[in-house]
Parts: C-alpha cells; structure tokens; sequence
C-alpha cells in the first residue's frame, strides 16, 4: 500500500505546533491575565505591568492596555524601539506612525 513502506511518509504527520511549540508564558506576577482574545496560532509570551498599563508581547502583537485606551501593534509592523528617560517608550512603525 506504502510502496514497501511499513506506514506512510513522516512528513505528512508533522504539524507545525510540533515543529514550533509555542513558548512557556513569562508572568511578572502570578495573578494578570491576557487582556486579549488570543489569535489562532498566537502565543503569549510576556504579560507584565508598568506604572499604569499591562504589557502583553505575543507572537504576533505589542499589546499596552491604559485605562483608557488600547495600543496594538503587529510585530511586523514595528521598526524600532527606543526608551527614553526611563518612563518613556518610543515606538517608530515601518508606516511612518510613532507610538510614545
């Protein structure tokens, strides 16, 4: 049936979740949650606080939650970051948009 095999080709039954497992969460403290509905195949990897926001770094995402609004950023989109004045993070996107 296989061609003389004793089953079929491995490489069919390698899933890319075995090839790339996702990384283990990183918290800085044990009782935040991720302030985001996860995408398919997304994967947290840093969930921490700063003076008045939560940070979640995923595969994917920059996520900074303030109490009053939200800043997303696709890791693509991302062309540097800078920290200024230790309170201060600078973020110049590949679209020509800055986020402080």
């Amino acid at each position: 049936m296989w061609g003389g095999e004793e089953g079929p080709p491995s490489l069919e039954y390698i899933q890319a979740k075995d090839l790339f497992p996702p990384k283990e969460l990183v918290k800085e403290e044990e009782n935040l949650q991720v302030p985001f509905t996860v995408l398919q195949g997304e994967g947290v990897e840093f969930l921490g606080r700063a003076a008045d926001a939560l940070i979640a770094i995923s595969n994917y995402r920059l996520h900074i939650k303030f109490k009053d609004s939200v800043i997303n950023v696709p890791l693509r989109m991302i062309d540097s970051v800078e920290s200024r004045d230790m309170f201060q993070l600078h973020i110049a996107c590949k679209d020509s948009k800055v986020v402080r």
